[in-house]
């Protein structure tokens, strides 16, 4: 009965959130509400502020003393979620953040094309309607947004997905109409609607740069106070911003010394002329997509032969290229998880090529970032035994609030985890992509410190950049478009090697139990995305 009522309560939650968040909906595989953008007005966002403490307390107020272990578990996840969102929400964000606005209509479109859960007229009839809210919801954030709390940096990131977003819904959207009469019936409706909602985006574009520019003089930087909140509520660490940055100084220390260790092994006196000859060897732009797709295949045949972790039945992987709509903030490549309220599992891996109008140092810069030795590692990281993997695992759980909520520090720690997991097991052991994956783990540490710079406003955007560029040394484009994301999600950048530290940490405690490999990593993916401490309750470790 009581399992009955939380679970009751979780899809209560749920349906209250994505009638708030219809988009989010949509990219969650809930369409219930694909016609809407959702209300991006003051009042809209006085709602979901309303709701986040309304849930709260009802949460809080359910109690877990008649629970199962579980349960509990599910009830502390939701916990997090909402502790989370309360300690964000005196930033408020929806006064600060440009592309909040312009990217919802882009995703808004581009997730209703992806979800395959439905004819196309009737998805596309859905997003008519939806698409005829941009211009509504671009006056919403003129209104909104304040130049003495908008940083400039966050205006760089809008001016540049914006436009690619109208080109996304004047270029390619209209391809995706069928030859039928009912296609055609839909087109009347959507063309006009997708073309109005692209002039709108550069009507928003022009106004960030001539009036909101000039005067915008604020920060990306939450503070100390809401980032440490954020780490000890919503993912239950026991780091402060001072240990965190400590943590992340020291990780880069002890990796750096296996580096040079590896270079040596390579012949090199500096682990910077190892990484420097191994990036010139890279696949060239029109073979990029299909080294990866290969590699891809090899890593997921790998994992079948060494019985690591059990495949789930009907999950698939595309390797796509990156839409130009995420390329800012993407540089080398992204994964793009099934939709869990959806029966299908189809993942998506996009790779990042060069831009047609990129300069030629541009263009090598950004192909240097797909080294060959190093393209095996992204391989398992983002789908097998990796990304892909994980959160199909997760989509799959019969729990609606593991479906639907995850932890960075699982779904990120994961992903490194298991690239020294794939090293230990042979796959990944050619001194090269050995050396590679060192270097990867170098960018991880870095991360962390940039992670805390950025979030307390100790560190300028510049200052981050120049250090991602001279500490674990990323290619300059590259880690302009990494540190623009950093300052969107502060924490997550950390997520990576503090998941990865606290996955080691509970495989130790499963060996001292004497848990095969298989049995532990099936039971981790099973437990859905949870921050480690939930996840060492609910496994038992």
């Amino acid at each position: 009965m009581v399992g009955t009522l939380l679970e009751a309560t979780v899809k209560t939650f749920l349906d209250d959130r994505f009638k708030l968040e219809p988009v989010a909906a949509t990219i969650m595989g809930n369409h219930s509400h694909d016609h809407r953008l959702g209300d991006l007005t003051a009042d809209g966002f006085a709602a979901r502020s309303e709701f986040t403490e309304d849930w709260l307390r009802r949460f809080v107020g359910m109690g877990e003393e008649s629970l199962d272990p579980y349960q509990k578990v599910d009830r502390a996840l939701v916990l997090t979620e909402l502790r989370g969102e309360h300690a964000l929400q005196p930033f408020e964000r929806w006064r600060r953040q440009p592309s909040l606005y312009s990217d919802l209509i882009t995703r808004g479109a581009y997730y209703i094309l992806l979800r395959g859960y439905s004819g196309p007229e009737d998805r596309l009839a859905m997003l008519a309607e939806r698409l005829a809210e941009a211009p509504a919801a671009l006056d919403a954030a003129r209104a909104n947004l304040d130049p003495a709390r908008v940083p400039p940096e966050w205006i760089a990131i809008a001016e540049r997905t914006a436009p690619a977003g109208a080109a996304f819904l004047r270029d390619e959207l209209p391809k995706s109409l069928p030859d039928t009469s009912l296609g055609r019936i839909v087109g009347r409706a959507l063309l006009p609607a997708a073309n109005a909602a692209a002039d709108a985006l550069d009507r928003y574009v022009a106004w960030l740069r001539a009036d909101l520019l000039p005067k915008a003089r604020g920060t990306f930087a939450i503070g100390r106070e809401t980032f440490e909140a954020l780490l000890k509520e919503k993912e239950l660490l026991d780091h402060d911003a001072s240990s965190l940055r400590a943590y992340g100084e020291e990780l880069f220390r002890e990796t750096e010394t296996k580096i040079a260790e590896a270079a040596r092994a390579l012949g090199d006196d500096d682990w910077r002329d190892s990484v420097a000859r191994l990036r010139r060897d890279h696949p060239e732009a029109d073979q990029l997509v299909n080294t990866y797709r290969v590699e891809m295949e090899r890593s997921r045949e790998a994992v079948r032969l060494s019985s690591i972790a059990s495949i789930p039945y009907g999950e698939d992987l595309a390797v796509e290229t990156m839409p130009d709509f995420q390329r800012t903030t993407y540089p080398y490549a992204a994964y793009v998880a099934a939709a869990p309220f959806e029966a299908n599992r189809r993942g998506r891996f996009w790779v990042t090529l060069p831009m047609a109008d990129d300069d030629e140092r541009t263009r090598r810069e950004r192909l240097e970032g797909h080294p060959r030795a190093g393209i095996p590692v992204i391989a398992c990281h983002e789908g097998y035994p990796g990304h892909h993997l994980q959160l199909t695992y997760a989509a799959d759980n019969a729990s609606l609030a593991r479906k639907a909520l995850r932890s960075n520090l699982m779904v990120e720690g994961w992903g490194l985890y298991v690239e020294e997991l794939m090293t230990e097991i042979g796959f990944l052991d050619s001194p090269e992509t050995r050396l590679l994956r060192l270097k990867d783990l170098l960018w991880r540490a870095a991360r962390v410190v940039v992670d805390v710079g950025l979030a307390t406003g100790e560190m300028t955007f510049d200052e981050a950049v120049a250090y991602m560029v001279e500490r674990p040394k990323l290619e300059p484009p590259n880690a302009i478009a990494e540190v623009r994301r950093y300052t969107l999600t502060p924490t997550q950048p950390s997520s990576y090697a503090l998941g990865r530290e606290a996955i080691l940490a509970l495989r130790d405690k499963a060996r001292a139990k004497g848990w095969g490999m298989r049995f532990f990593h099936d039971k981790l993916l099973g437990a859905g995305s949870l921050p480690p401490k939930l996840l060492a309750r609910d496994v038992d470790l």
